[in-house]
């Protein structure tokens, strides 16, 4: 089950003719096999060759009441297969290497030429038991098996390998075998001995996605209604550091003689995220006063000539990353086959002191005309091309995993949810009908990349590795969006947050 590790010595050594590339499918891959110690042999041979693999490891404890019982199951994909394409006998013959050093080492250059797929549907139907339950991408009939697309090298390992836990990864491997002819006393006749053997490792790329427009980020919106009430709506005890005994009495049993102020919380997030590009993930806030009648806003903050400031003092963000795999074995629970795992958790707080992120102050001379196009710009209607469920997920996409939908086949494109991002600090202005919101992304220039999060206050490093969304024969990876923000309103707090499924793609270079 281990990971192949590079192996290298003067015996025998693989190098690749650019040191560290990444390769696309579909792309050559070159290099030279090299032999540095002594050896004088009438008759040796040198082969390589290349496989890929997709491998998973699951461990996990079952109680029978009286004592614990470990097991471990495992589920294997040949994407290679063992044909001739990916094994070459690159020397044959007589072999003389002197101990002095005198003679350079000697060398044999190779060459693979990578598929765009699996190349043998006969080994893909093996590793799933020749059972359509036991793979995530259809295998039946196998003619469709070479136009899936090869995955790239992925690893990841969740929880523990002695108790629950789940080992899942993608490797691609050059390994080369150094043989010698042999005699031995009981035959006559010569054979072949394998005396040295060498393996690298090869990292294959997610295929590039040009850079996303704005249209492609398939933003979606949340709204929640949200409320404070305290005397320091009013002007006359706007300043007011400290509130007497009276008025905090009168505030905690929700006097209606306390001013409250009533407002939806919009906030618009990407429901795709490229990672590596150059434009900030968009995060836009808005607050959208409730002053009609039914809404419990209060008579004097009606009155006001500007509503309250809601101020953005703190915002966290976590990504987790979902890890789905199958096993062969209908009978395990589905408790230790998927399993979620944080890959980023990073905040950002303003300084004690600082008025925070004010969000656009709503124009009380805009008129009831503005609340109404609030109104639409909240309820989205014709804008939404993702359904968004009472907690803000976006439901689709949730819908499609249990399906068994692949995640490239969603598609970057989807509503326009918002119009583009804003680069500066003032408000961004979303269509017609949406209220303006702060672009709290673009302002702080959020950025993923697959080892860092980017952003102005410098990089955070992540947990682990942030792939790209994929599926392959016995592994599923996904993800998902928590936030939550702290809002300031008259020096009272209030707490919003969401999760949400955010599809990570690849980058363009």
């Amino acid at each position: 089950m281990p990971q192949a590790v590079t192996e290298a010595s003067p015996d025998l050594a693989i190098a690749l003719d650019v040191l560290n590339r990444e390769f696309n499918p579909g792309e050559p891959i070159t290099g030279r096999v090299y032999r540095h110690s002594h050896v004088v042999s009438s008759e040796a041979l040198v082969s390589i060759k290349l496989y890929g693999r997709t491998k998973v490891r699951v461990d996990y404890t079952t109680n029978s009441g009286n004592s614990n019982h470990h097991h471990t199951v495992r589920s294997r994909f040949e994407l290679l297969g063992s044909g001739p394409a990916f094994y070459n006998t690159i020397f044959r013959g007589p072999i003389h290497i002197p101990p002095d050093g005198s003679k350079p080492p000697e060398s044999w250059p190779f060459s693979f030429s990578l598929p765009f797929g699996p190349v043998n549907p006969q080994s893909i139907c093996e590793g799933a038991h020749n059972k359509q339950k036991h793979s995530f991408l259809p295998i039946d009939p196998p003619d469709q098996i070479t136009s899936h697309p090869l995955p790239f090298t992925f690893y990841t390992q969740i929880g523990s390998r002695y108790y629950n836990g789940i080992e899942a990864y993608v490797e691609y491997v050059l390994e080369a075998e150094f043989f010698e002819q042999h005699t031995s006393r009981f035959s006559s006749s010569p054979s072949a001995k394998k005396t040295a053997t060498a393996v690298l490792p090869i990292t294959i790329r997610p295929p590039p996605i040009p850079p996303l427009h704005p249209d492609e980020w398939r933003l979606g919106r949340f709204v929640k209604r949200e409320g404070v009430r305290t005397q320091r709506l009013t002007p006359e005890f706007a300043d007011s550091e400290e509130l007497s005994f009276k008025q905090k009495t009168l505030k905690l049993f929700h006097s209606s003689k306390v001013p409250k102020y009533s407002f939806d919380v919009l906030v618009i997030t990407p429901g795709v995220i490229q990672l590596g590009s150059v434009d900030p993930v968009p995060f836009r806030v808005a607050a959208v006063p409730r002053l009609g009648q039914a809404d419990e806003t209060s008579d004097e903050v009606r009155e006001l000539e500007r509503t309250p400031t809601v101020s953005v003092v703190s915002l966290r963000m976590v990504v987790k990353a979902r890890t789905e795999v199958k096993v062969g074995n209908s009978r395990i629970w589905d408790r230790y086959t998927d399993r979620m795992d944080k890959v980023v958790e990073w905040s950002w707080m303003w300084k004690e002191g600082e008025e925070g992120m004010a969000l656009p102050v709503w124009d009380r001379r805009m008129g009831s005309g503005a609340n109404a196009g609030a109104d639409a710009g909240l309820k989205g209607e014709g804008k939404e091309k993702m359904a968004l469920g009472e907690k803000g997920q976006f439901m689709d996409e949730k819908a499609a995993l249990k399906a068994g939908m692949s995640p490239d086949t969603w598609g970057a494109g989807g509503g326009d949810g918002g119009g583009s991002s804003s680069g500066g600090g003032g408000p961004a202005s979303g269509p017609t009908g949406e209220p303006p919101a702060r672009d709290i992304g673009a302002e702080l220039g959020l950025r993923f990349n697959p080892t860092e999060l980017a952003y102005n206050g410098g990089p955070a490093k992540l947990r682990a590795l942030l792939y790209p969304d994929f599926m392959t024969y016995n592994i599923r990876r996904t993800h998902e969006l928590e936030w939550e923000m702290v809002l300031a309103v008259a020096k009272e707090t209030v707490k919003v947050s969401n999760e949400q499924v955010v599809r990570f793609v690849a980058p363009w270079t």
